[in-house]
């Protein structure tokens, strides 16, 4: 379906989201009951799951129920499949992710329509205007380069592995919008920054699929004069957008999620955990208490926006790149890239926890390094953690990006025989 059917099938569904956005507790309650029935209930039906949950099929019986894993999803998939015949045309999307585990995702048309229209109503929060030019990107790891009009709206993806090919049409074609990964509008900033180029027609940039931090949202009020507007969304679902006040709201129509420990128990607000979510739109292939392998800060409270939609807190990503401390907590990366950050030599820059205090930064400039400055990012690490640090400083001419098209800023290399996938509940307790 192109891009103008799948707007017209979802447009019912989104005029729907404009109003439950502004839904009492109450409301929002009976109708996630609601759908989480209906999903328990389409999952009940699929061999997989009743073997998964050996027999706990009822509602009131969920926060009980077994987290479904990533290496469960090939198993789920093959179940679904064999309820329908083999030529059975299906609507599916696969993802990889940083995880490197392939998995694929099976979907009806609830699924798809609820999607689309919750990423509208992110996109006309923001005022966007199909009407505008908008570029859509992506990095493609095919051979050749292409951009793909829309017929009827002037928006545009950009498919390339070709990312300076890429940046010099997108000045040529001079958007009012821009949809793109935070790592290649890193990129972007800095192939901008190094011709003196501007996109004077740009009014916002929506990012998805990486953390944005506030070095990034600094960086382009600086080079671009706009705002970054972020979402929260994944193959398995569209979980959650920033609204203009900059809360991140839960699409809590689409998807029901759950921050919770180590043993998959909720934790209170503040505190960093896991994310699962429960898909309420697919009756195909439900999702149920589903890790995305991803981490996140618990929230609650009201948005200045008026949005009762449930509130998530900060986004870390994927536990890869969160880095571990010699104790064994877990703490967020970027607690050591201000001094790179504020390093004018570096343009882009990628940081591997070796150990719990050996690190490799890689990074792109326009010479090596000079002792002096090495040092001063050391003392930085040092005094960001406390303890003498070791730093392996490497120059490259660019980086890898995952077979998804992603730039992983942070990556933690680090284990040990007690530092595993199993950690203690005490390792989310962030710095």
């Amino acid at each position: 379906m192109s891009a103008v059917g799948r707007a017209l099938d979802a447009a019912p569904r989104y005029l729907q989201l404009l109003r439950s956005q502004y839904w009492r507790p109450d409301q929002l309650r009976a109708y996630t009951e609601r759908q989480l029935a209906r999903s328990l209930a389409a999952a009940a039906r699929i061999p997989f799951y009743q073997r998964h949950w050996r027999g706990s099929l009822k509602p009131e019986d969920f926060a009980g129920l077994p987290i479904l894993e990533r290496t469960d999803i090939s198993a789920l998939n093959r179940s679904v499949r064999a309820m329908y015949p083999a030529r059975h045309p299906f609507l599916w999307g696969a993802s990889s992710g940083v995880t490197a585990i392939e998995a694929e995702f099976l979907f009806d048309r609830s699924r798809v329509r609820g999607r689309y229209a919750a990423r509208i109503r992110f996109l006309r929060a923001h005022g966007w205007n199909p009407l505008r030019r908008t570029i859509f990107h992506q990095v493609s790891h095919r051979t050749d380069s292409d951009w793909v009009n829309h017929r009827i709206l002037p928006g545009m993806t950009a498919v390339s592995r070709d990312l300076a090919g890429q940046f010099e049409r997108m000045v040529e074609l001079d958007p009012f919008y821009l949809y793109m990964y935070p790592s290649n509008l890193e990129a972007l900033l800095l192939f901008l920054e190094d011709r003196s180029l501007q996109l004077p027609s740009l009014r916002l940039v929506f990012t998805v699929g990486e953390t944005v931090d506030d070095a990034l949202r600094e960086r382009v009020r600086r080079t671009l004069g706009v705002e970054i507007a972020d979402n929260y969304g994944a193959t398995e679902g569209f979980i959650a957008w920033q609204c203009p006040q900059g809360s991140y709201h839960i699409n809590a129509e689409h998807v029901l999620v759950e921050i919770v420990d180590a043993a998959g128990r909720q934790i209170a607000p503040g505190e960093t955990g896991r994310v699962l979510i429960t898909t309420l739109e697919n009756y195909l292939m439900p999702l149920v208490r589903y890790d995305l392998c991803d981490y996140a800060i618990a929230s609650e409270g009201a948005c200045r926006c008026g949005r009762t939609l449930p509130l998530i807190g900060r986004i870390a990503g994927r536990k890869r790149i969160l880095f571990r401390a010699a104790d064994g907590r877990l703490y967020f990366p970027y607690i050591l890239t201000d001094t790179l950050r504020l390093t004018p030599e570096i343009k882009q820059y990628q940081v591997v926890q070796l150990s719990a205090a050996a690190f490799r930064i890689a990074y792109v400039a326009a010479g090596v390094l000079n002792s002096e400055t090495q040092s001063r990012i050391r003392e930085g690490f040092e005094a960001a953690l406390g303890t003498p640090v070791e730093i392996r400083f490497e120059r490259v001419p660019e980086f890898a990006r995952t077979r998804s098209g992603k730039f992983l800023k942070a990556i933690s290399e680090f284990t040990t025989e007690n530092a595993s996938d199993r950690e203690s509940e005490t390792e989310y307790r962030m710095h």
